[in-house]
């Protein structure tokens, strides 16, 4: 019986291990799930310092306080600028990168898709990240999203620095325009 059950311990002990080897760092610091932005007229703004995302229509006046804001795949600072990483997982960055960082520049967004089978979409200038803005890419019909696996640096107006993660464009029960991300705010202090 010994012989019996030390196999099967032995391989449960080999399963956790692989599991706590195979575990990401990417919920390190603060972890946002399903955060809805999936509305073509509103943009979700989040303050790193709060942690607390706020939806304001497209046409409403900017919070006070805010670092970056997100807008289906679009992402905009707030007077700011970002770099996507080499880092794959946010407690492989631990050196801020010595690559140039991007301010936002000014774009159209689509606000409203409403008329698109009759080949209307409604647009509007807004400033955008480039770089922020390739966390999520799509392709094909029906869409298929693909979160990017690189850690992004944004640096905030203030001069202090947070590390972003995606990793999902999907909720959990798989409605894409849902966002889900950890970060580390402040970064490299």
């Amino acid at each position: 019986m010994k012989t019996k059950i030390f196999p099967a311990v032995f391989v449960a002990l080999c399963l956790l291990c692989l599991a706590a080897c195979n575990k990401s760092n990417d919920t390190q610091g603060n972890l946002l799930t399903d955060v809805d932005v999936s509305a073509y007229d509103q943009w979700v703004y989040l303050s790193f310092e709060s942690g607390v995302p706020l939806t304001l229509n497209v046409e409403e006046a900017e919070p006070a306080q805010w670092d970056i804001a997100l807008h289906r795949g679009d992402v905009k600072t707030n007077k700011g600028a970002a770099l996507k990483s080499n880092a794959t997982s946010l407690s492989a960055l631990s050196e801020l990168p010595a690559d140039e960082f991007t301010p936002d520049i000014t774009d159209s967004i689509a606000v409203d898709m409403s008329g698109m089978m009759q080949g209307i979409v409604i647009y509007k200038e807004s400033e955008i990240n480039p770089v922020l803005s390739s966390w999520v890419s799509r392709s094909g019909m029906p869409p298929v999203y693909t979160v990017s696996k690189n850690v992004y640096v944004v640096r905030t107006q203030e001069g202090k620095y947070a590390k972003l993660k995606f990793s999902s464009f999907t909720s959990s029960d798989d409605k894409s325009g849902f966002a889900t991300f950890s970060y580390v705010y402040p970064a490299f202090e």
